[in-house]
């Protein structure tokens, strides 16, 4: 079984604690741990407040989460005609205002890839984290049913 949920946004600061909130009920509703559901809010706010500031004016972006498998796989896709942005092993200068979010999201989440970047102007940020339950969790009985009852 998968769970998957699609969010269009306006490229507006406002909509990246939007995003996060939504997208905690659900894991909460769930019964993902705290803990979990903090690295990833952490993990979408960089990737959402990078395509806010790099997306061309007036555009959309798009937050797509899929979980199953014991995982929640999240991409961010912006399809404007930013700058773009790019993972590097460059180290950040302590004293930069910007540059640090990817940093940041290598570190609390598994699997992040860049992609995109080219003339059509689709950059993806794509990531994954293996989900822990609580006790009891609704998400994980419903994901280990596999459809039987």
């Amino acid at each position: 079984m998968e769970i998957t949920m699609v969010l269009h946004l306006p490229r507006d600061v406002a909509s990246v604690p939007v995003s996060r909130r939504v997208l905690d009920g659900c894991l909460e509703t769930l019964g993902v741990t705290p803990d979990t559901r903090a690295d990833i809010a952490l993990a979408l706010s960089e990737a959402c407040a990078n395509v806010v500031q790099h997306a061309g004016p007036d555009e959309e972006y798009q937050v797509q989460v899929s979980t199953g498998d014991g995982r929640c796989v999240i991409e961010v896709v912006n399809a404007g005609s930013g700058d773009g942005i790019a993972l590097t092993s460059e180290p950040v200068p302590v004293n930069a205002e910007h540059g640090r979010g990817l940093k940041i999201m290598n570190a609390v989440v598994d699997n992040l890839q860049l992609s995109g970047n080219d003339r059509q102007g689709t950059t993806t940020v794509h990531f994954e984290k293996k989900l822990d339950w609580l006790p009891g969790a609704t998400g994980e009985h419903l994901f280990n049913a596999n459809g039987h009852h």
